[in-house]
C-alpha cells in the first residue's frame, strides 16, 4: 500500500487531495480522498450555481455574495473544492488527471469504476473509487470536454470524438451509438519530453542505438518508427527531433496535436475532418503541402494508409535533402501497406 497527496491548483486555489494505491484479492485500486460534502454542501453548492446563471456573474462573485455570511471554514473549503472541480477542472477525474504519476485516464462502461494507469505500476490498470452516476452524466461529460479541446464536435451524426486538452492530454471519447453507452481514454503527456539521454539513463535505449539516430537526423536520413499502441513511438520520436539543429526549417504534420517542438522555425499542420468531403483535408493533401515550404525536416505524427505513398514519393532528387520522421502504428498501417 502507498500513499502520497496530489496538489490540486485551479485559479489560485491549490487543494492537497490525499491518494492511496491498495491491492486486494489481485487487484490494484486507486483510491482518491476528496473532502466530504454533506447535503448542506450541496445545498450551497447548488446556490452558487444559481446564482451565477441568473445574475450572468462570474464563480468568483456568485462564491462572494452567497458564502460571505457563512461562518465555517470547514464547511466552506469542501464548497469551494467541489465548485472549481466541476467547473474550472474535470469533475470526478480531476484528481487523476492532476496526478503526475498517472498516464491513461479511462472510462469502459459508464456503470463501471474509473480505471487508470499508473507509472510505477506500467501494464497494470487499477480501478479507482471514481464513477458516473448515469450514462446522461456520462455523455453530458464527453459533450463539454468537446469546448474544451480544438473546435472538434461531437454529435449523433459524428459520435466519437478525437481531441487535445488545454494541459496537452490527449482525448479520444464516444457518446454511444458506435460503443455500448459513452466511452473515453485520456492519455497523458509529461509536461516536458523526455530527451534521447534521459531514454538512456531510463535503458530505453543503447547509447549505440542513440548515436545512430542522432547520426541519420544529422545526415537528413529518412527515420521510420513504428509500433504497436503505447510503446513509446512518440516519446521516441520528440527525443529524436529535441536533436534536430535549432536553425533549421520543420513542418509537423499530425491528425492532433502530440508533438511539441522547441525550434523556431517550425511549421505546424493539422487534419481537419469535416461531413462534406470537400472541405476535408487529410495527411496526404499536407504531405504534398509541406514539401513546397522548403523544409529542412518533415515529421508525420502518424501515418496509416495512402498518405505513406505520399511521404516516399516525395523523396526524389528535388527532395532530397529533406528528413522525413514518420511514426506509423503497425495494428493500424500493415494491411493497408502491404
Amino acid at each position: 500500500m502507498s500513499n502520497y497527496v496530489v496538489n490540486v491548483d485551479i485559479d489560485g486555489f491549490t487543494f492537497r487531495i490525499p491518494v492511496s494505491i491498495v491491492t486486494r484479492e489481485d487487484t490494484y485500486y486507486y483510491i482518491v480522498k476528496e473532502p466530504k460534502c454533506d447535503t448542506q454542501c450541496v445545498d450551497l453548492k447548488g446556490k452558487v450555481i444559481d446564482t451565477m446563471r441568473q445574475r450572468s456573474i462570474t464563480i468568483f462573485d456568485a462564491m462572494n455574495e452567497t458564502l460571505r455570511n457563512l461562518g465555517s471554514k470547514q464547511l466552506m473549503e469542501p464548497i469551494i473544492y467541489y465548485l472549481l472541480r466541476d467547473l474550472r477542472g474535470y469533475g470526478p477525474i480531476t484528481v487523476p488527471l492532476f496526478d503526475p504519476n498517472i498516464e491513461e485516464v479511462e472510462l469502459n462502461n459508464w456503470s463501471y469504476p474509473i480505471t487508470v494507469v499508473h507509472r510505477d505500476l506500467p501494464g497494470i490498470r487499477l480501478v479507482t473509487n471514481i464513477r458516473f452516476n448515469s450514462e446522461v452524466e456520462a455523455r453530458d461529460f464527453i459533450m463539454s470536454i468537446s469546448k474544451r479541446g480544438l473546435p472538434r464536435s461531437v454529435s449523433l451524426l459524428k459520435p466519437y470524438l478525437e481531441t487535445i486538452l488545454p494541459e496537452g492530454h490527449r482525448f479520444t471519447g464516444t457518446i454511444g451509438e458506435i460503443t455500448i453507452g459513452p466511452t473515453f481514454s485520456i492519455r497523458k503527456f509529461p509536461p516536458q519530453s523526455l530527451t534521447l539521454e534521459e531514454l538512456i539513463l531510463k535503458g530505453t535505449l543503447k547509447p549505440s542505438a542513440a548515436a545512430y539516430l542522432w547520426l541519420i537526423t544529422e545526415l537528413k536520413g529518412f527515420i521510420m518508427i513504428s509500433g504497436p499502441m503505447s510503446s513509446g513511438k512518440t516519446t521516441l520520436l520528440s527525443a529524436i527531433a529535441s536533436k534536430l539543429p535549432i536553425y533549421s526549417k520543420i513542418v509537423t504534420i499530425e491528425d492532433t496535436p502530440e508533438i511539441r517542438l522547441p525550434h523556431p522555425h517550425w511549421v505546424r499542420m493539422f487534419t481537419r475532418e469535416n461531413e462534406d468531403e470537400r472541405s476535408r483535408i487529410n495527411m496526404f493533401d499536407l504531405v504534398k503541402l509541406a514539401v513546397r515550404y522548403r523544409p529542412d525536416y518533415i515529421i508525420v505524427g502518424e501515418v496509416r494508409g495512402e498518405e505513406v505513398h505520399a511521404l516516399f514519393s516525395s523523396i526524389g532528387p528535388w527532395s532530397r535533402h529533406v528528413n522525413h520522421i514518420p511514426r506509423i502504428n503497425t495494428r493500424r498501417t500493415t494491411d493497408k501497406i502491404n
